[in-house]
């Protein structure tokens, strides 16, 4: 109490990295689809490809779960605008901005190069060409 009268903030915990434990640590990281940017593109459309098949290829290179979520992720716009309303924690992800979320379980070295490759393969899907 009296750190915080005083105005310091809490004493943040350290933490390190065990680079030779072999227990898998996960990894979430949301990243913004630039669509105030260019409102008329469809990256949804093209981050996912035909049938989903190029977030699949994606997912399988770089061993990454990857989803598109977001306000204007899903292609029925009043199916969304109602599971937004609902409330439910599952569609929470529809009141935010539009993203790539990507998630990875690995050992501490090979999830940050699995995260680091799905960030450089998605961030090319966010140009609209």
């Amino acid at each position: 109490i009296d750190r915080i009268q005083k105005g310091e903030t809490k004493k943040e915990e350290e933490t390190y990295l065990d680079l030779f434990t072999t227990k898998n640590i996960k990894l979430k990281e949301r990243v913004l689809i630039p669509v105030k940017q260019y409102p008329k593109f469809n990256f949804v459309g093209k981050i996912l490809g035909p049938q989903g098949n190029t977030i699949k290829r994606l997912q399988e290179e770089t061993g990454a779960k990857i989803s598109v979520l977001g306000k204007g992720s899903m292609r029925d716009k009043s199916k969304e605008e109602g599971l937004r309303k609902g409330g439910e924690p599952k569609y929470a992800h529809l009141s935010m901005e539009l993203h790539v979320f990507i998630e990875v379980f690995a050992p501490v070295p090979e999830a940050y190069l699995r995260m680091a490759h799905a960030m450089e393969e998605v961030k090319k899907f966010l140009f609209p060409v």
